[in-house]
């Protein structure tokens, strides 16, 4: 991919890229803002955030979707210096595959600026499309159908509808002669350095492979893990299309031949573990009890051969806690009693697995109290309203602190535990004593 970059005061780079064996027929613009650190007011970004819209050069000229307020007008002036090279032709259409403000925020100004630019999007975003950019006549929204095209020259574009992947209006755009999908939301990821990296063309998509995983499965659970359902639709619909880039909104560009993530994807929207023999153990301390009970924990299960990582939910963060209980087979809840109930902590995550429908996973669960501990009942509770979740037992309690009885009986729900993963997941019999 060749590159240009240009700079803005608000530390946002657009990064302008030719696909590779596209001929030119398909730029990739890269808008990376470094100084978001929260992606929706809720997602802590370490790295930025970018946001990605292309341009499709044909005997007609398709801009598909515009991009996040933050990075507007940086955008603009960068698809303005990009036509005006191409002898300032004017855009014929703009596809909008998704509606959320973060996509939208620059198609009314967009509209206004081109009046003979045609919108094309779901007839559903139709129907809402007035919430997110106002003033453009009816007459210039074309509504497309499942499996409509779009004849744009030497490409016939064909629209893939991928509701609630993951709002209502979402669809997704095939290209069969460059054979790219591009894909809204779906297979995007947070932070900047993958996307700008490749764009820049200092890095080839193949290294992905290691990179890509942690940051896209944090945002996928957090944004779509709800939608499994409708995930494996949209995969079973993009399985059958002869790929060369998967063009998400937000990261890198993806060559599937050197880097697949439909089988991540697969998995993840079947609820299926990713690391099914690694256990996970969110502790929720007050003075620091329940860490270092959760610490010992850790320490037993890896004894028996399976891995255990512990995170401290007064220090972690809630969305990397539930990608996590997402990428692992068992997950331990240990939670202290604060006020008769559940640390906040504790009664966050458990609230966020429920509307993410985490499940098909085994739990355990360990209490503190150091006189009327009731956090284990809370925490049955809510795992007795998640699906297909195997709690191992036994509930072990401590007062306060570690003492014998309390410590033999984590020693017992860590071989139980560790017993229950290997049957679940087929590795080895029962653990040793």
């Amino acid at each position: 991919m060749s590159d240009s970059l240009k700079h803005s005061p608000r530390s946002v780079d657009i990064y302008v890229s030719h696909l590779k064996d596209t001929d030119g027929g398909i730029t990739w613009f890269c808008c990376a803002d470094r100084d978001v650190r929260l992606f929706e007011k809720q997602y802590p970004l370490s790295d930025g955030m970018t946001y990605n819209s292309y341009v499709i050069d044909d005997e007609k000229l398709v801009v598909v979707d515009t991009v996040d307020h933050a990075v507007a007008a940086s955008w603009r002036e960068a698809l303005d210096g990009f036509l005006a090279g191409k002898g300032g032709r004017k855009p014929d259409y703009l596809i909008v595959q998704h509606l959320e403000p973060d996509h939208s925020a620059a198609v009314e100004d967009f509209m206004r600026s081109y009046p003979g630019c045609k919108l094309v999007c779901s007839i559903k975003a139709a129907a809402m499309l007035g919430q997110f950019a106002r003033g453009i006549d009816a007459g210039r929204v074309v509504a497309v159908k499942e499996g409509e095209g779009l004849d744009i020259g030497s490409r016939k574009l064909r629209f893939i509808m991928a509701p609630m992947v993951h709002w209502p209006e979402v669809m997704v755009t095939y290209d069969p002669l460059d054979k790219i999908l591009f894909s809204a939301d779906a297979f995007g990821t947070f932070g900047i350095s993958q996307a700008s990296g490749i764009s820049s063309g200092m890095k080839d998509s193949s290294c992905l492979a290691e990179e890509w995983a942690d940051e896209a499965r944090r945002y996928y659970i957090n944004i779509c893990g709800k939608y499994g359902a409708q995930v494996q639709s949209l995969l079973k619909k993009g399985g059958v299309l002869d790929l060369r880039y998967l063009c998400p909104l937000h990261g890198p560009v993806i060559a599937p031949d050197s880097f697949n993530p439909f089988g991540l994807y697969d998995k993840w929207s079947r609820y299926e573990p990713e690391f099914p023999m690694k256990t996970l153990i969110l502790a929720a301390s007050l003075h620091g009890n329940t860490v270092e009970a959760a610490d010992r924990l850790a320490e037993m299960i890896a004894e028996h051969g399976i891995s255990a990582e512990v995170l401290d939910l007064a220090e972690a963060d809630a969305s990397e806690a539930v990608s996590q209980a997402f990428a692992c087979g068992s997950t331990v809840f240990m939670s202290s009693t604060y006020d008769a109930s559940l640390v906040p902590s504790m009664r966050e995550i458990l609230s966020r697995l429920k509307s993410k429908n985490w499940q098909n996973r085994l739990a355990a669960v360990v209490e503190n109290g150091s006189w009327a501990p009731i956090a284990g009942k809370l925490v049955l509770k809510e795992l007795e309203g998640m699906k297909n979740i195997e709690v191992v037992s036994p509930l072990v309690t401590i007062r306060t602190r570690l003492d014998d009885v309390s410590e033999n009986g984590l020693r017992g729900l860590a071989c139980n535990l560790v017993t229950a993963v290997r049957s679940r997941y087929a590795v080895d019999p029962a653990c040793e004593s």
